[in-house]
């Protein structure tokens, strides 16, 4: 029986599928009263997968809807026998550029998530060890590196939008977790950060927010309180404050958010 509030979205690709996944994700935040089911389907190569695909989408629930990123011409040609709407991404934007840019698209799969520029490669994976190796101050030596140092409590959003920015950007990040004991009294920046001026970003968070991350984490302890929370979040702030370090309000902020609004700040 058909159920107009799941649809069936097929990414297909013949690559990672991560653009088609993106865009279709983006795209269907516009309807509150829609839970998709995702097929993810990547690295289709041939016609016999899509023959194989286009079977599943008609012996399958409706209503359904393919999202395609093929480099490839022939896949996407055969794309018009696909038995559900397509949103075909390549098809629909190659012709135009090509008109553009007075010259032919290469329709090589795989390009757009490959390694493609190896330096650009290197950097990125050069800034995720770099990140990794300096998680919540685990090393201070060669801090001096850093593009950006991310402070804030415990459960703020340090971690996950250091490693985006390295694995998306090849952004030298690292973070630096504050705990109630360095936000006391005059306590100031440790020596390592010190030269730092201008890479040191503050994320604060409402203690509401803080508290209901933490319960996740640890359900009924101290550390979730929101008691304890509020503590922490008003000793951050006198520390920012004190410091003179620019702060970033990221309650209501997913990491994507946070990730390129950091950029923003750092010019």
């Amino acid at each position: 029986m058909a159920d107009p509030t799941h649809p069936q979205v097929y990414l297909l690709s013949d690559g990672t599928g991560i653009t088609a996944e993106t865009l279709a994700r983006t795209l269907l935040t516009q309807f509150d009263d829609l839970i998709p089911r995702w097929h993810l389907k990547p690295f289709v190569r041939s016609l016999e997968q899509m023959e194989a695909l286009f079977e599943q989408m008609r012996t399958g629930p409706q209503p359904a809807l393919v999202v395609a990123t093929f480099a490839a011409a022939e896949l996407r040609t055969m794309l018009q026998r696909c038995p559900v709407p397509v949103l075909d991404i390549f098809s629909d934007h190659l012709e135009q550029l090509e008109g553009v840019f007075e010259r032919t698209a290469h329709s090589v799969s795989g390009r757009a998530h490959g390694i493609g520029d190896v330096a650009r490669y290197d950097r990125r994976i050069e800034a995720l060890n770099f990140t990794l190796a300096h998680d919540d101050g685990l090393a201070t030596g060669d801090i001096g590196r850093a593009e950006v140092v991310l402070m804030g409590v415990s459960r703020s959003g340090k971690t996950p939008t250091c490693l985006y920015l390295a694995m998306n950007y090849g952004m030298f990040a690292a973070n630096y977790p504050l705990i109630p004991e360095d936000m006391t009294g005059d306590t100031r920046l440790p020596d390592s950060l010190r030269g730092l001026r201008g890479r040191l970003l503050g994320l604060v968070i409402s203690p509401e927010r803080l508290a209901q991350i933490r319960e996740g984490r640890r359900p009924g302890s101290r550390y979730a309180s929101l008691a304890q929370c509020r503590s922490e979040c008003t000793a951050i702030d006198e520390f920012l404050y004190r410091e003179r370090i620019p702060r970033l309000e990221v309650t209501h902020l997913s990491v994507e958010e946070i990730a390129t609004r950091v950029r923003g700040e750092l010019g």
